[in-house]
């Protein structure tokens, strides 16, 4: 006889969630703009070129239509990775999202 096996009791799966920026690449001085309808909090922007140059900056909260523009000065835009990490309204969740110049 087969018996079905019940899989622990697990939280369901979060519902897809589109990527809420948009990005305008001006060279090493690219616009980041919240293109949802809803705030995004804790925002900031992680970039590297994979050398020892890293930089940050800390937004916080970015309203919508809201624009950032990062200074990539000093970084071999060939090579630089932009890493925007921000948390959802009432969401204890981390999103994450990666862009290259």
């Amino acid at each position: 006889m087969i018996t079905a096996v019940t899989p622990p009791s697990t939280p369901p799966s979060p519902l897809p969630y589109a990527v809420p920026w948009a990005v305008r690449r001006d060279g090493t001085h690219p616009v980041v703009t919240n293109a949802s309808h809803e705030p995004l909090e804790y925002a900031r922007a992680l970039f590297s070129d994979g050398s020892a140059r890293v930089g940050s900056e800390t937004w916080g909260l970015v309203l919508p239509e809201e624009e950032q523009e990062l200074c990539l000065c000093g970084l071999d835009e060939s090579d630089t990775v932009v890493t925007l990490s921000w948390f959802r309204t009432a969401d204890d969740r981390e999103y994450l999202w990666q862009f290259v110049l």
